[in-house]
């Protein structure tokens, strides 16, 4: 099935949840099929589940692209000028399609059974996941919304318990590849578990937040948010570890992953 990154402008005039714009991956007979609802070839209904407002909308398409083509994938710069966007939960849902991207990918070579490939997605993977689910959701943004949305201290608390468990999951996958094997199982539910986090984020979460936030507290976040993508420094994924370097190179690795984890958590309780 050829699938097709639609990107699209929300027409509707007064929607509250300030997703003017995002991106779909569809194939092709479900693009044609939402077209049919409307005379005008530029215009497509919102598929089951797009809308966080939770009813259909007519989008306005401003670009279809084929992700399998040079050039053509999600930047992979994660900064806000990359995504040429102005609002910080807008940047954030963005920052979700680059990571549904990636899944994508890591479902694909785990299939090719491609370990030399893996190595680099799932480090990529877990930057991705550091800058945008510690640096800027639990350093930058969840420190106010205690007192912002009802039971805001609940529900960051789920929220952190998940990206706990991602980080322990990709950490676990990876020392896997390290020892030449591919763990499915750690995979799929690395997969399964970002995904499902994603669209609880997308369709529950940040439609509340978006109810709650005033016009400063957005540009203070944004600039924030910025300077989180300037200070960031990712991780290498370097070589896969292999022969008599493996383990050495194996624990190396984790003395780093856990210093970055033990500094961003130390950041965000200080």
């Amino acid at each position: 099935m050829h699938m097709l990154n639609v990107k699209y402008r929300c027409l509707n005039p007064s929607c509250v949840v300030n997703c003017r714009e995002g991106v779909l991956t569809l194939d092709e007979e479900s693009i044609q099929r939402l077209k049919s609802f409307y005379e005008e070839d530029n215009l497509i209904k919102s598929p089951r589940g797009a809308c966080r407002m939770g009813y259909s909308q007519k989008f306005e398409i401003i670009s279809v692209e084929d992700p399998s083509m040079a050039g053509a994938e999600a930047p992979a710069d994660f900064s806000l000028e990359a995504l040429g966007l102005d609002d910080p939960i807008g940047a954030l849902t963005a920052e979700h399609q680059i990571v549904l991207k990636k899944l994508d990918d890591i479902e694909h070579q785990m299939r090719k059974r491609d370990m030399d490939g893996l190595w680099v997605s799932t480090i990529e993977l877990e930057n991705e996941v550091r800058l945008h689910s510690i640096k800027k959701e639990e350093e930058i943004l969840f420190p106010l919304l205690s007192d912002l949305i009802p039971l805001g201290e609940g529900l960051v608390n789920i929220v952190n318990e998940d990206h706990v468990e991602l980080a322990n999951l990709i950490h676990s996958f990876r020392d896997a590849l390290a020892d030449e094997m591919i763990l499915d199982g750690i995979g799929h539910s690395i997969i399964g578990n970002l995904r499902s986090h994603i669209r609880k984020e997308d369709e529950e979460f940040f439609v509340l937040i978006n109810k709650c936030l005033d016009g400063e507290t957005r540009k203070r976040l944004l600039v924030d948010f910025k300077k989180a993508d300037e200070a960031f420094v990712p991780v290498k994924p370097g070589e896969r570890p292999k022969g008599v370097e493996k383990s050495k190179e194996r624990q190396k690795y984790e003395e780093e992953a856990h210093k970055a984890l033990e500094e961003a958590r130390e950041s965000a309780s200080g």
